[in-house]
């Protein structure tokens, strides 16, 4: 016996039947699936509601996503690190994160920050 038979000593009318009914049983879930998702399908509403963060986080409550750093616009600072072209420096004693425009720039150097774009800090030698 070279092959292996599942249903070894069964009719073929079972086989049909077991097939039919894996058959019936996936078409039955696809249609339930369908029903449950599509029977309240305005935004927001449905199955997953419960999932939808519907509250929102404001800067007048005291949440920021980015923190103001326009105020070093224009400063000098020392750089801590080699800038490559990432690193950090020293602006007036408080540690920044910037990037250095054009070539690298060895630690113990002075930057001028040139352009504050949200949390990208852009220096020049």
């Amino acid at each position: 016996m070279s092959e292996v038979q599942i249903f070894s000593g069964t009719s073929s009318a079972v086989v049909l039947l077991t097939y039919g009914a894996m058959i019936c049983i996936a078409v039955l879930g696809i249609f339930i699936v369908l029903y449950i998702a599509g029977r309240n399908s305005k935004k927001n509403e449905g199955m997953l509601n419960d999932l939808v963060l519907e509250e929102r986080q404001q800067n007048r409550d005291g949440y920021t996503s980015v923190i103001d750093k326009s105020k070093f616009l224009g400063k000098t600072g020392v750089c801590v690190t080699d800038l490559r072209p990432a690193g950090t420096i020293t602006v007036e004693g408080e540690p920044l994160d910037v990037v250095a425009e054009g070539n690298f720039v060895k630690a113990g150097d002075t930057v001028k920050v040139i352009n504050v774009d949200g949390s990208r800090v852009l220096v020049r030698r």
